[in-house]
Formats: C-alpha cells, structure tokens, sequence
C-alpha cells in the first residue's frame, strides 16, 4: 500500500490522517492517545495533532508495517555487549540473515553512545550489565534523543530479574531477551524490527 501523497511529506497529522495511515477508525486513535499509547499534543485550537516522529516510533515499537519509507539505504544495526564472542556470534547470524545489514559493534556504554549519535541505528540490540555507562543509562540516551523514539531497542541479559525487564520497558525498549534464548529469536526480531522501512517504494 502506497502512502497516500498529501501525507509523504508531513511533520505532523490529524487524527483522522493517523487513522488512515493505521487503517483504523478515528475512535481507535482517540483511545490510542487517551491512553497514553500514541503521543500528541493540541493546537491553539484544541485539535490533536501527532508529529511523525511519534507515530513512527509508535509503529515500530509495536512491530507494525507501515508505509512510510523514512530512511533510505540498508538497515543500520548496534550490538552492545562487553562480551566479544557474543558481539560475533550475533553479527555472523545477523549477516547470514541480511548481508546488507550495516551492523557497528560497542563492548562498553559509552562507545554505545558515540556511535549512536554517529550513525542512528534503527535497531540496537543492548546488554545492561555493561562496564561503566550500563545499558539502563544507554536505553535512557537513546529514547530521549531526537531519533531515539523511532530507534527500536532490544535488551538483551544474562541475567533472570524480572526488576530488569520492567526498568527497561519503562525506558522505552520494545523488547526483552535472555541471552540463553534461541538465537534465532534475536535474528527474527531483528528482521521484523527493520522489515517496515525496507518497503518497496513502487508498492
């Protein structure tokens, strides 16, 4: 489905354009915002308006396909992990996935950091037990830059704290993973993560 052309360009819609973006009812958005699901903010006037920022970072922290085609180029990945053999693991079964993937690597915080202000990844998979910065402060830097809400965040540990999960959830990551979980799992994630703005411009 090709997004509508009086919409491609937009910084920021109605809800009755969300709606038919999201191919809901305008009600459904309504509720979306109520409950503080989908972030908007009024006019002068009192109307709701959505920035597209938002509604980006809505749908892929839901996993949704949409038809914005955002960014162009291959899907840009951040592993975060101190530990090394993890690091290539999971890179060697993310580019046997997608050898277009453009994936960087950060064994600490703070290199996490760097890069991800460098590069904008659209998706970072992140260990929190990390030497200095941990991955709880990098999640944290992450959603509350001006990229961060449409950056989907997979936290990742060895460590079974359920405490762990909900934290990070707060801070925004769309996903939580033990690293004794099937690799495949992380692998599929990934692809679904990066499948919405790798959308054929001629659907």
């Amino acid at each position: 489905m090709a997004i509508p052309e009086k919409l491609a360009s937009k910084k920021a819609f109605t809800t009755f354009e969300v709606a038919e973006i999201c191919d809901v009812t305008p009600v459904t958005i309504q509720n979306w915002i109520d409950k503080d699901w989908l972030h908007a903010y009024r006019t002068p006037g009192g109307h709701r308006r959505v920035l597209r920022e938002d509604l980006l970072s809505f749908l892929d922290s839901r996993n949704i396909p949409h038809i914005f085609n955002e960014r162009s180029g291959p899907p840009k990945i951040l592993v975060v992990d101190d530990d090394k053999n993890f690091t290539e693991l999971i890179t060697d079964i993310l580019l046997l996935d997608n050898p277009d993937y453009e994936i960087e690597i950060a064994h600490d915080g703070f290199r996490a950091g760097l890069l991800y202000a460098n590069n904008k990844p659209d998706v970072v998979l992140l260990d929190l037990m990390l030497p200095g910065v941990d991955g709880f402060e990098v999640c944290r830097q992450i959603k509350q830059s001006n990229s961060g809400r449409a950056t989907v965040v997979i936290a990742i540990t060895g460590l079974d704290d359920p405490g762990h999960k909900e934290r990070i959830m707060a801070l925004g990551a769309s996903h939580f993973l033990q690293k004794l979980a099937d690799t495949s799992v992380i692998r599929d994630l990934v692809r679904q993560s990066t499948a919405a703005r790798v959308i054929d411009s001629s659907s």
